[in-house]
C-alpha cells in the first residue's frame, strides 16, 4: 500500500484538489503501514520520506508567479462600485474601505435628496468608525451630519473646513451618513424607512452598510458626487484559547475563521486548536519598535474577496504571519514564523537510503533584495512601497548582482511589520541547504513545520537544524 501525502505548504501545492480531506481514511492507511511489518505483510518494509529545508513556504511562495494587484487586499480598496453581482468581501482587522452601491433612490419635489446604501462588508463588523470623503476625513455628528471640522495630517488635529454646507444653529449639513454594523438583530433605519420607498423588512441583517443621503447644491457638490470611505474594525473572530468570541487582528485566528466558516473551506471541527493557540500566543507577542512604543508582532488587516480561490486567499494569509499551514492526520496545523528549537535528532542510523543534497537555489530563484507594497494605515490604507531590505553581504556573495524579490503585504497595515516579515524572508531565502532522504518509522515522530537536527559527521552536521517541509508515505519492496 502506498500514499503519497506529498508537500502540504500552503505555497507549494499544485493544485488544490490535492489537498486530503478524509480524515478517516488518512488514518486508516497510517495504521496500516505500521501495522504492515508485524503481520503477514512483514517481507514490505514501510519507511518515511523526508523533505527538508531551511527555506520558508513564505520564501517559496514570494518565488512564484504573484497573484494580480497583490491581491484582493488592495484590489479596489478605496472607491465605491455599483455592480449586478459583486463577491462578497469579508473584512479582517482594520481597514479603510469604499464598498457596493446596492441601493440609489431620488427623493423631494425636485428631487432634491439623493440616497444611498454602500455595503462595506457582507458579515457583521465590530465597528464602523471615521468617515472620509474622497481623501479626507470628517467629523460626523450624534445625528449623521457630516460637521465643519477636517483632520488634517499635518497638524494632527481637527481644523474647520465648511466644505459640506455645515450649518450650526440646525446642526444640520447637505451630508447625512448613518452606520449599521450588520447585526442579526439589524432593524431597518428609520429614516432611510419614512423618506424613501423602503419598507420595515429592508433590515441588511448580516451585512454591514452605511445610509448616505445627500442634499442637492450646485455649490456644495460642484464636482458631482464625492467618494465615501469608512474606516472599518472588521469581524469578531473565536479565540479557543478563551472560548469567547471578540474582535480581534490577530493572524491566527483570522485564518482559523476562515479555514471554519462556510463561506471559507467550511471545515469546521478540523483545526487543531492546540497549534492555533500557540500561533495565537505568538502574534500577541510584543515586538519593541525602534522609534519607540510597541505593536503585534503579526496581524492580519485586510479584504478577502470571495471571487478569490481558496489557496489565493490562504496564501495571501500566509504572508502576514510568515507562515506555514498544512494538513497533517486529519486536521489543519498552522504555525507562525517564530524560531523554536529542534524536537529530534536524527543520524546516520535513522536513514533507510541515500540522501539528496542540494546546496544551493538556482541563479533564478535567488535573491538579495526584498522589496514591495503594503496598504499603509499611517496614510490613510493607500498602497505604498515599505522600506526595502537589502543585504551587501549577500550582493557580495552573488558577485555584486543585485536581485530583488517583490514581496507583496497584501494584508499588512504596519511598515515595521512589513520590514519584519521582508527581512524573515531575506534572511531564511539565504538559508539554501535542502536534504531529502529515506527514513525509518522514527520519522513518523515529525511533522511539517517541526525543526529537527541532523548529526552526520561525514558532512560536517553537528546537530545542524532544518525545517520539515514535506513527506511522504511508501512502502519500499527492496528494503527486507
Amino acid at each position: 500500500m502506498t500514499y503519497k501525502l506529498g508537500d502540504l505548504t500552503v505555497k507549494n501545492w499544485n493544485s488544490w484538489d490535492r489537498v486530503p480531506r478524509d480524515p478517516i481514511t488518512i488514518g486508516n492507511i497510517i495504521l496500516a503501514g505500521v501495522g504492515a511489518s508485524t503481520t503477514s505483510l512483514a517481507l514490505i518494509y514501510v519507511v518515511g520520506y523526508v523533505a527538508i529545508t531551511a527555506v520558508t513556504s513564505l520564501a517559496l511562495r514570494a518565488l512564484a508567479p504573484q497573484p494580480s494587484s497583490g491581491g484582493a487586499g488592495s484590489r479596489g480598496l478605496l472607491v465605491n462600485s455599483r455592480e449586478a453581482t459583486a463577491p462578497q468581501q469579508i473584512v479582517y482587522g482594520e481597514m479603510r474601505k469604499g464598498g457596493v452601491v446596492t441601493f440609489i433612490e431620488s427623493t423631494g419635489d425636485t428631487n432634491q435628496y439623493l440616497h444611498q446604501i454602500i455595503v462595506l462588508a457582507g458579515h457583521e463588523v465590530n465597528s464602523i468608525g471615521d468617515i472620509y470623503i474622497n481623501e479626507n476625513k470628517y467629523e460626523v455628528n450624534g445625528s449623521g451630519y457630516v460637521t465643519d471640522q477636517r483632520y488634517d495630517e499635518e497638524t494632527e488635529a481637527y481644523v474647520t473646513d465648511n466644505k459640506w454646507g455645515y450649518d450650526s444653529g440646525t446642526s444640520t449639513s447637505k451630508i447625512r451618513i448613518k452606520k449599521h454594523t450588520g447585526a442579526d438583530n439589524q432593524s431597518a433605519d428609520s429614516d432611510l424607512e419614512s423618506e424613501t420607498s423602503v419598507t420595515s423588512d429592508f433590515k441588511g441583517e448580516g451585512i454591514a452598510y452605511i445610509y448616505v443621503r445627500m442634499e442637492y447644491d450646485q455649490d456644495v457638490f460642484a464636482e458631482g458626487v464625492p467618494l465615501f470611505t469608512a474606516k472599518v474594525q472588521g469581524k469578531k473572530l473565536y479565540d479557543p484559547r478563551t472560548s469567547t468570541t471578540v474582535y480581534s487582528a490577530n493572524a491566527a485566528l483570522c485564518i482559523r475563521d476562515y479555514l471554519v466558516s462556510a463561506y471559507g473551506l467550511d471545515n469546521s471541527g478540523d483545526t487543531n486548536d492546540a497549534y492555533f493557540q500557540t500561533a495565537a500566543n505568538t502574534c500577541d507577542e510584543d515586538v519593541t519598535l525602534s522609534g519607540g512604543g510597541t505593536e503585534n508582532r503579526y496581524e492580519i488587516n485586510g479584504i478577502i474577496s470571495l471571487d478569490q480561490t481558496p489557496s489565493d486567499v490562504l496564501g495571501d494569509m500566509m504572508t502576514a504571519c510568515a507562515g506555514t499551514l498544512f494538513w497533517g492526520q486529519g486536521e489543519w496545523h498552522l504555525k507562525v514564523g517564530e524560531y523554536t528549537s529542534s524536537i529530534k535528532t536524527f543520524t546516520l542510523d535513522d536513514l533507510r537510503g541515500p540522501i539528496t543534497l542540494d546546496t544551493k537555489h538556482s541563479r533564478r530563484d535567488n535573491f538579495n533584495i526584498v522589496r514591495g507594497t503594503f496598504n499603509d494605515a499611517e496614510q490613510g490604507f493607500i498602497r505604498a512601497d515599505y522600506p526595502e531590505i537589502r543585504s551587501s553581504s549577500f550582493i557580495t556573495d552573488d558577485n555584486g548582482v543585485e536581485s530583488a524579490l517583490d514581496l507583496a503585504l497584501p494584508l499588512t497595515t504596519s511598515a515595521s511589520m512589513a520590514q519584519r516579515l521582508a527581512k524573515m524572508t531575506l534572511f531564511r531565502g539565504r538559508e539554501q541547504m535542502t536534504l531529502s532522504g529515506d527514513f525509518g518509522l522514527e520519522a513518523f515522530e515529525v511533522e511539517c513545520g517541526d525543526i529537527i537536527a541532523l548529526n552526520m559527521d561525514r558532512y560536517g552536521f553537528s546537530a545542524k537544524e532544518f525545517e520539515v517541509v514535506g513527506w511522504k508515505f511508501r512502502n519500499d519492496g527492496d528494503a527486507g
